[in-house]
Protein backbone atom coordinates (compact mmCIF):
# COMPACT_ATOMS: atom_id res chain seq x y z
CA UNK A 1 0.00 0.00 0.00
CA UNK A 2 1.27 3.33 -0.95
CA UNK A 3 -0.26 6.17 1.10
CA UNK A 4 -0.30 10.02 1.70
CA UNK A 5 -1.34 11.85 4.95
CA UNK A 6 -2.66 15.15 5.05
CA UNK A 7 -1.97 16.52 8.72
CA UNK A 8 -3.55 19.47 9.96
CA UNK A 9 -2.21 21.61 12.64
CA UNK A 10 -2.87 24.88 14.81
CA UNK A 11 -1.08 25.94 17.49
CA UNK A 12 -2.32 29.21 19.77
CA UNK A 13 1.48 29.92 20.06
CA UNK A 14 2.18 29.16 16.46
CA UNK A 15 4.55 25.91 17.55
CA UNK A 16 4.91 22.44 16.67
CA UNK A 17 4.99 20.42 19.71
CA UNK A 18 6.70 17.58 20.26
CA UNK A 19 3.99 15.40 20.34
CA UNK A 20 3.42 15.79 17.18
CA UNK A 21 6.43 15.05 15.90
CA UNK A 22 6.16 12.13 17.60
CA UNK A 23 3.19 11.67 15.91
CA UNK A 24 4.21 12.25 12.35
CA UNK A 25 7.09 10.03 13.15
CA UNK A 26 4.98 6.99 13.72
CA UNK A 27 2.82 8.19 10.74
CA UNK A 28 5.92 8.07 8.63
CA UNK A 29 5.88 4.26 9.18
CA UNK A 30 2.95 3.71 7.39
CA UNK A 31 2.79 6.48 4.69
CA UNK A 32 4.89 7.19 1.99
CA UNK A 33 4.34 11.04 1.50
CA UNK A 34 3.18 13.78 4.54
CA UNK A 35 1.92 16.86 3.85
CA UNK A 36 1.61 19.57 6.77
CA UNK A 37 -0.55 21.75 6.54
CA UNK A 38 -0.65 24.47 9.40
CA UNK A 39 -3.30 27.16 9.99
CA UNK A 40 -0.60 29.66 11.58
CA UNK A 41 2.34 31.27 11.28
CA UNK A 42 5.12 29.16 11.67
CA UNK A 43 8.54 30.25 11.99
CA UNK A 44 11.42 28.85 10.20
CA UNK A 45 13.13 27.16 13.40
CA UNK A 46 9.62 25.68 13.42
CA UNK A 47 9.09 24.47 10.24
CA UNK A 48 13.07 22.96 10.54
CA UNK A 49 11.40 20.65 12.98
CA UNK A 50 9.64 18.88 10.30
CA UNK A 51 12.72 18.21 8.03
CA UNK A 52 12.95 14.65 6.98
CA UNK A 53 9.65 13.92 8.35
CA UNK A 54 6.84 16.05 5.56
CA UNK A 55 7.53 15.65 2.09
CA UNK A 56 5.68 19.19 1.88
CA UNK A 57 5.03 22.53 3.96
CA UNK A 58 1.72 24.58 3.62
CA UNK A 59 1.87 27.44 6.00
CA UNK A 60 -1.53 29.50 5.60
CA UNK A 61 -4.17 31.31 7.84
CA UNK A 62 -6.97 30.20 6.47
CA UNK A 63 -9.99 29.97 9.59
CA UNK A 64 -11.65 27.30 8.56
CA UNK A 65 -10.67 24.82 10.72
CA UNK A 66 -9.10 21.27 10.13
CA UNK A 67 -10.95 21.20 7.10
CA UNK A 68 -9.35 23.90 5.40
CA UNK A 69 -6.30 22.55 6.12
CA UNK A 70 -7.47 19.04 4.97
CA UNK A 71 -8.25 21.56 1.23
CA UNK A 72 -5.13 22.36 1.32
CA UNK A 73 -3.31 19.46 1.12
CA UNK A 74 -5.49 17.82 -0.91
CA UNK A 75 -5.54 20.40 -3.42
CA UNK A 76 -1.60 19.96 -3.48
CA UNK A 77 -1.82 16.62 -4.05
CA UNK A 78 -4.50 16.53 -6.49
CA UNK A 79 -1.94 15.91 -9.86
CA UNK A 80 -0.40 12.38 -7.72
CA UNK A 81 -3.09 10.70 -7.09
CA UNK A 82 -2.54 7.88 -9.00
CA UNK A 83 0.65 7.05 -7.08
CA UNK A 84 -1.37 6.53 -3.99
CA UNK A 85 -3.49 3.78 -2.64
CA UNK A 86 -5.10 5.36 0.37
CA UNK A 87 -5.13 9.14 1.46
CA UNK A 88 -5.06 9.76 5.10
CA UNK A 89 -6.95 12.95 6.87
CA UNK A 90 -5.02 13.19 10.03
CA UNK A 91 -4.80 16.23 12.75
CA UNK A 92 -2.88 17.19 15.99
CA UNK A 93 -6.04 17.11 18.18
CA UNK A 94 -4.68 14.28 19.59
CA UNK A 95 -2.09 12.56 21.69
CA UNK A 96 -0.77 9.27 20.12
CA UNK A 97 0.20 6.44 18.84
CA UNK A 98 -0.58 4.49 21.98
CA UNK A 99 -0.16 1.23 19.91
CA UNK A 100 1.35 0.97 17.02
CA UNK A 101 -0.48 2.08 13.63
CA UNK A 102 0.84 -0.94 11.40
CA UNK A 103 -1.03 -3.15 13.80
CA UNK A 104 -4.30 -0.77 12.93
CA UNK A 105 -3.94 -0.72 9.14
CA UNK A 106 -2.94 -4.63 8.87
CA UNK A 107 -6.50 -5.45 10.31
CA UNK A 108 -8.79 -2.74 8.95
CA UNK A 109 -6.85 -3.88 5.47
CA UNK A 110 -9.12 -7.06 6.19
CA UNK A 111 -12.02 -5.23 6.11
CA UNK A 112 -14.51 -5.05 2.98
CA UNK A 113 -14.91 -1.20 2.85
CA UNK A 114 -14.33 2.03 0.84
CA UNK A 115 -13.30 4.35 3.73
CA UNK A 116 -12.72 3.88 7.26
CA UNK A 117 -11.72 6.03 10.72
CA UNK A 118 -10.53 4.97 13.73
CA UNK A 119 -14.01 6.08 16.06
CA UNK A 120 -17.61 6.92 15.05
CA UNK A 121 -20.13 9.11 16.09
CA UNK A 122 -23.69 7.59 16.16
CA UNK A 123 -25.23 11.14 17.08
CA UNK A 124 -25.18 14.76 15.66
CA UNK A 125 -26.57 17.95 15.67
CA UNK A 126 -29.91 18.39 13.61
CA UNK A 127 -29.00 19.80 9.54
CA UNK A 128 -29.82 23.78 9.70
CA UNK A 129 -31.28 23.38 13.55
CA UNK A 130 -28.37 22.78 15.98
CA UNK A 131 -30.08 22.82 18.89
CA UNK A 132 -31.35 19.63 18.40
CA UNK A 133 -29.41 16.32 18.94
CA UNK A 134 -30.26 13.35 16.45
CA UNK A 135 -28.57 9.99 14.66
CA UNK A 136 -26.47 11.08 12.30
CA UNK A 137 -23.61 8.15 12.25
CA UNK A 138 -20.03 9.15 11.19
CA UNK A 139 -16.47 8.76 11.44
CA UNK A 140 -14.62 11.38 13.06
CA UNK A 141 -12.34 12.94 11.22
CA UNK A 142 -9.44 13.37 13.22
CA UNK A 143 -8.15 10.39 11.50
CA UNK A 144 -10.15 8.94 8.05
CA UNK A 145 -8.60 6.91 5.13
CA UNK A 146 -10.25 7.18 1.97
CA UNK A 147 -9.38 4.37 -0.81
CA UNK A 148 -8.59 5.49 -4.44
CA UNK A 149 -12.02 4.67 -5.43
CA UNK A 150 -13.00 8.08 -3.47
CA UNK A 151 -10.73 9.89 -3.12
CA UNK A 152 -9.99 10.08 -7.17
CA UNK A 153 -13.92 10.77 -7.67
CA UNK A 154 -14.81 14.47 -9.15
CA UNK A 155 -17.72 14.90 -6.69
CA UNK A 156 -14.85 14.33 -3.64
CA UNK A 157 -12.57 17.33 -4.73
CA UNK A 158 -16.01 19.19 -5.25
CA UNK A 159 -16.39 18.62 -1.57
CA UNK A 160 -13.29 19.64 -0.61
CA UNK A 161 -13.13 23.26 -2.71
CA UNK A 162 -16.50 23.67 -1.15
CA UNK A 163 -14.83 23.89 2.15
CA UNK A 164 -15.14 27.33 3.59
CA UNK A 165 -15.15 29.10 6.99
CA UNK A 166 -18.40 28.41 8.62
CA UNK A 167 -19.53 30.47 12.38
CA UNK A 168 -19.27 28.33 14.72
CA UNK A 169 -17.58 24.61 15.27
CA UNK A 170 -21.61 22.77 15.19
CA UNK A 171 -21.71 24.30 11.68
CA UNK A 172 -17.97 22.69 10.40
CA UNK A 173 -18.96 19.29 12.20
CA UNK A 174 -22.46 18.76 10.66
CA UNK A 175 -21.81 20.54 7.37
CA UNK A 176 -18.31 18.57 6.73
CA UNK A 177 -17.32 16.15 9.55
CA UNK A 178 -21.19 14.58 9.22
CA UNK A 179 -21.45 15.65 5.54
CA UNK A 180 -18.69 13.88 4.30
CA UNK A 181 -19.38 10.92 6.13
CA UNK A 182 -23.09 11.24 4.31
CA UNK A 183 -22.26 12.26 1.31
CA UNK A 184 -19.99 9.04 0.63
CA UNK A 185 -23.02 6.45 1.82
CA UNK A 186 -25.44 8.25 -0.47
CA UNK A 187 -23.02 8.01 -3.37
CA UNK A 188 -22.69 3.97 -2.06
CA UNK A 189 -19.57 4.18 -0.54
CA UNK A 190 -19.34 1.67 2.50
CA UNK A 191 -17.17 2.51 5.50
CA UNK A 192 -15.93 0.56 8.86
CA UNK A 193 -14.14 1.62 11.92
CA UNK A 194 -11.34 0.22 14.00
CA UNK A 195 -13.61 0.77 17.34
CA UNK A 196 -17.22 -0.55 17.18
CA UNK A 197 -18.10 -0.01 21.11
CA UNK A 198 -20.84 1.98 23.19
CA UNK A 199 -22.93 2.36 19.92
CA UNK A 200 -25.54 4.26 22.38
CA UNK A 201 -23.01 6.89 23.62
CA UNK A 202 -22.73 9.50 21.55
CA UNK A 203 -18.83 10.33 21.58
CA UNK A 204 -16.70 7.69 22.67
CA UNK A 205 -13.42 9.31 22.26
CA UNK A 206 -14.59 11.97 25.70
CA UNK A 207 -16.60 9.55 27.34
CA UNK A 208 -15.05 6.20 26.99
CA UNK A 209 -11.66 7.33 26.31
CA UNK A 210 -10.16 4.97 29.07
CA UNK A 211 -12.38 1.91 28.15
CA UNK A 212 -11.70 2.22 24.78
CA UNK A 213 -7.67 2.28 25.32
CA UNK A 214 -8.40 -0.33 28.14
CA UNK A 215 -10.22 -2.88 26.61
CA UNK A 216 -9.85 -2.27 22.46
CA UNK A 217 -6.27 -1.13 21.91
CA UNK A 218 -7.50 2.70 20.85
CA UNK A 219 -4.63 4.25 19.57
CA UNK A 220 -5.60 8.06 19.95
CA UNK A 221 -6.59 9.71 23.19
CA UNK A 222 -7.82 13.67 22.54
CA UNK A 223 -5.72 16.24 23.82
CA UNK A 224 -8.97 18.25 24.90
CA UNK A 225 -8.89 15.88 27.57
CA UNK A 226 -5.39 17.09 28.82
CA UNK A 227 -6.54 20.62 27.93
CA UNK A 228 -9.40 20.35 31.20
CA UNK A 229 -11.87 21.17 28.87
CA UNK A 230 -14.27 18.25 29.88
CA UNK A 231 -13.81 17.84 33.20
CA UNK A 232 -17.96 17.85 33.57
CA UNK A 233 -18.17 14.67 32.23
CA UNK A 234 -14.83 12.78 32.51
CA UNK A 235 -12.14 11.98 34.62
CA UNK A 236 -8.07 11.41 33.20
CA UNK A 237 -6.72 11.30 36.92
CA UNK A 238 -4.44 8.38 36.66
CA UNK A 239 -3.51 8.75 33.37
CA UNK A 240 -0.20 7.63 33.55
CA UNK A 241 -0.87 3.87 34.10
CA UNK A 242 -2.28 3.49 30.51
CA UNK A 243 -1.54 0.50 28.61
CA UNK A 244 0.76 1.27 25.44
CA UNK A 245 4.27 2.68 24.82
CA UNK A 246 3.38 6.34 24.65
CA UNK A 247 5.78 8.59 26.43
CA UNK A 248 3.22 10.32 28.51
CA UNK A 249 6.23 13.20 28.92
CA UNK A 250 4.60 14.41 25.86
CA UNK A 251 1.39 15.33 27.42
CA UNK A 252 0.97 18.61 29.09
CA UNK A 253 -1.61 19.77 31.58
CA UNK A 254 -2.35 23.26 32.04
CA UNK A 255 -2.62 22.74 36.05
CA UNK A 256 -2.42 19.78 38.08
CA UNK A 257 -5.41 17.75 38.66
CA UNK A 258 -8.22 18.16 41.35
CA UNK A 259 -7.86 15.53 43.86
CA UNK A 260 -10.29 16.37 46.35
CA UNK A 261 -12.39 13.14 46.17
CA UNK A 262 -10.58 9.45 45.64
CA UNK A 263 -10.02 8.40 41.93
CA UNK A 264 -12.26 5.52 41.99
CA UNK A 265 -15.21 7.45 43.40
CA UNK A 266 -14.54 9.92 40.59
CA UNK A 267 -14.16 6.92 37.56
CA UNK A 268 -18.09 5.85 38.99
CA UNK A 269 -19.72 8.36 38.77
CA UNK A 270 -18.63 9.88 35.35
CA UNK A 271 -18.46 6.19 34.39
CA UNK A 272 -22.49 6.10 35.43
CA UNK A 273 -23.14 8.94 33.56
CA UNK A 274 -21.45 8.44 30.53
CA UNK A 275 -24.43 6.30 29.87
CA UNK A 276 -27.05 8.11 30.37
CA UNK A 277 -28.52 10.01 27.15
CA UNK A 278 -27.18 13.25 26.03
CA UNK A 279 -29.83 15.26 27.28
CA UNK A 280 -29.56 13.79 31.13
CA UNK A 281 -26.01 13.97 30.73
CA UNK A 282 -25.88 17.51 30.24
CA UNK A 283 -28.22 18.10 33.39
CA UNK A 284 -25.99 16.33 35.37
CA UNK A 285 -22.57 18.35 33.60
CA UNK A 286 -24.27 21.90 34.66
CA UNK A 287 -25.23 20.47 38.53
CA UNK A 288 -21.77 18.95 38.76
CA UNK A 289 -20.18 22.87 37.67
CA UNK A 290 -22.94 24.91 39.99
CA UNK A 291 -22.94 22.45 42.88
CA UNK A 292 -20.40 19.96 43.32
CA UNK A 293 -17.22 21.55 41.39
CA UNK A 294 -15.05 19.18 43.57
CA UNK A 295 -15.99 15.96 41.69
CA UNK A 296 -13.58 17.94 38.35
CA UNK A 297 -10.53 17.63 37.76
Amino acid sequence: MKRAVVFAHYDKNSIIDDYVIYYLKELKKIADTIVFVSCCNLADKEIEKLNGIASHVIVQFHDEYDFGSYKRGFLYLQNRFNEFDELIFANDSCYGPLYPLEKVFSKMENETCDFWGITKNNYGYKKNLDRFFVKRPHVQSYFIVFKQKIFTQDFFADFMQSIEHQQTKKQIISNYEIGLTELLKEKGFKFKTFINAYENINNITILKWRQIIEKYQMPFVKKSLFDLKNTDVTTIEGYENLPGNYPTNLIKLPRQINKKIPFTMKRIIFDTLANFPFAIRKIFAIMINKLFPYVKD
